[in-house]
């Protein structure tokens, strides 16, 4: 269980492919399924900076890296996996948008969990492995997945968010995020028009 999720960990740039080949090949956005979606992806994204702000390159390694220190401020004092909750919302947006049909958004869903499941139960026992005792009790405090509504962890515990670095570091997956959007788009004869209002309102 923990070398899949290693294996998964590692590919987890990838393992989206399949997903995103269906949905420029399919995609039929409408105007509802493309409001939708843009407002996960942006609630997704910005989760995902401000867990970066507080967490900075590490979220960005290919091998695993803990980091020097155990986060536990920002976010992460409300839940252990806020960038993997953000991922979540930023793609299912992009799903969302495209508007293949239910059940592929359904399998997007079921597979995105397994996943991740697997991937941060690999995490967590390196994590216990590195930081022990003081990871157990941030893990006994903090939620897996659902946010607590307060902070559980102590305030002495601070780490001070650079949104600076945060944006440097995200711009590739933003870059990624519109260049996906602008092919949906174009597949689903939308681009067209929107270029067409842009015009007509600049003029």
């Amino acid at each position: 269980m923990l070398k899949l999720g290693e294996i998964f960990f590692k590919l987890r740039d990838y393992t989206p492919i399949p997903f995103v080949i269906v949905v420029i090949i399919y995609s039929s956005v409408n105007l509802q399924s493309l409001v939708v979606g843009i407002l996960l992806t942006v609630f997704g994204e910005t989760i995902r900076m401000l867990g970066v702000a507080h967490i900075g390159g590490v979220s960005r390694t290919r091998t695993y890296s803990t980091g020097q220190k155990l986060i536990t401020n920002g976010l992460f004092g409300h839940v252990r996996n806020p960038l993997y909750i953000g991922n979540f919302f930023l793609s299912l947006g992009i799903v969302v948008a495209s508007n293949v049909n239910i059940y592929f958004s359904i399998l997007f869903v079921a597979f995105f969990f397994l996943q991740y499941f697997l991937i941060v139960n690999w995490e967590e026992n390196n994590l216990l492995n590195t930081f022990g005792k003081e990871f157990e009790e941030y893990k006994s405090k903090v939620p897996r997945w659902i946010p607590s509504i307060f902070k559980k962890t102590n305030s002495d515990a601070k780490t001070t968010p650079d949104f600076k670095k945060a944006f440097k570091s995200e711009r590739s997956t933003l870059l990624a995020v519109i260049v996906l959007y602008l092919i949906v788009l174009w597949r689903s004869h939308w681009l067209d028009g929107l270029l067409n209002m842009i015009v007509n309102i600049m003029s």
